[in-house]
This record gives C-alpha cells, structure tokens and sequence, in this order.
C-alpha cells in the first residue's frame, strides 16, 4: 500500500546506552521568550553547549542538542505547575524545564518526504537505498491539539555535516512502511550532534 503523507517528526525507536523509560534523557532549559517546541522536534543549542539553554532546532551544519520529549513550567495564567508535550511558545513564569532525548547512539523513526528516499526493487532484491546516507531535517509544522511535532526528512546524500545519519527502513502494514513509496519512514540516528563532534567535524554512529 503507497504511504500518505502524515508527519509526526523523531519517535524514539531504540535507545544507545540509556534504557527505558528516560532513554539517556537530559534536562536543558527553554527561556520564557523562546519559540514553541513540539514533541519530536530537533533542538540546538540557543547561545552554546555550556549554557543549557534549548531552542528549536534550523536545518543546517549546526550541530543538534536532541530531540525534544516534552516540558514543564510554571503556567502564569493557572499559577501552577504543568507538565506539557510541547512548549507552545508563551505563558510560563521564569524558565521551562525541557526533556531532550540526546544519547549518542539513540535511534528514532521519521517519516521521509521526497522521491529520493524510497529503494528501488525490493529489501532482498534492491539496486538503490539510502541506508548508511547522510540526512536533513526540515521542522515542518506542529500540532498544538496533540503536541506532535511537524518534522520530517527533506534530503539526503554524502553531506557530512548533516545532523542525522539513516540506519534502515521501518517496513511494516503501517503508514510508511512501505520502503519503495514516497514518504516511507526510515531509523535514523545521530551524526552531527553535540555528543558526536569530535572537534573536526561530526564522527558519524557506529
């Protein structure tokens, strides 16, 4: 069955060193002012590393911080507490406390959007793929009913400073998981990412 287009951003799929629930989870900081994040956006860091300040992450060489699994913050309308899927971008009092999945050997699943990522042929018998390419995120638009992020795969090649490196198809009866139709969903993991730089450049997964 062809896939649709429904993207739904990075879905955790299999931790690296970190088990479940928290995966290796790390906590950053979002600034009041800052931008809404959805869960399963990539995010960077706002100023530096050292700082631990989040903001949504821009397709390009910068190298990401994670990808974001939901909030806390002191709601300034309620006067308490909340726990939030997304940080809509408004409305808290003083600092959010943010969730980044950012375990260096973290895998998640996404959808993919262009022609350029299908195989062709069949998983035993395909004459092209894009496991072991590089890839680019775009953030797309996320859902303020569910918290899910908009973000999706929007190229792929040999760029090195891409964020994400693709590890496989994700073949099942669901949505995206036909592997020769446009808009399959891939396992991806981390390659240019803050916990994977190396000083010269990204260092790839292993």
């Amino acid at each position: 069955m062809a896939n649709t287009q429904a993207y739904f951003g990075f879905t955790q799929y299999q931790g690296g060193a970190g088990g479940a629930p928290t995966f290796a989870q790390s906590t950053r900081r979002i600034a009041s002012s800052s931008g809404a994040i959805y869960t399963g956006d990539p995010v960077m860091p706002a100023v530096s590393t050292a700082n631990g300040y989040i903001v949504q992450a821009a397709a390009g060489s910068t190298a990401i911080a994670g990808i974001f699994v939901g909030c806390k913050y002191l709601n300034t309308s309620l006067g308490r507490t909340v726990w939030s899927s997304y940080w809509p971008g408004s409305g808290a009092t003083g600092d959010v406390e943010a969730y980044v999945i950012d375990d260096p050997n973290a895998r998640f699943i996404v959808q993919t959007s262009t022609t350029a990522f299908p195989i062709t042929g069949t998983l035993s018998t395909q004459t092209s793929g894009v496991q072991g390419q590089y890839a680019q995120f775009t953030i797309g638009t996320g859902n303020t009913s569910t918290g899910r992020s908009g973000a999706y795969l929007s190229a792929v090649g040999t760029t090195v400073t891409y964020p994400f490196i693709i590890v496989d198809y994700n073949v099942g009866v669901q949505n995206g998981g036909d592997p020769t139709s446009q808009y399959c969903n891939v396992i991806v993991g981390f390659n240019n990412e803050v916990w994977r730089t190396n000083g010269a450049g990204p260092t790839g997964i292993s």
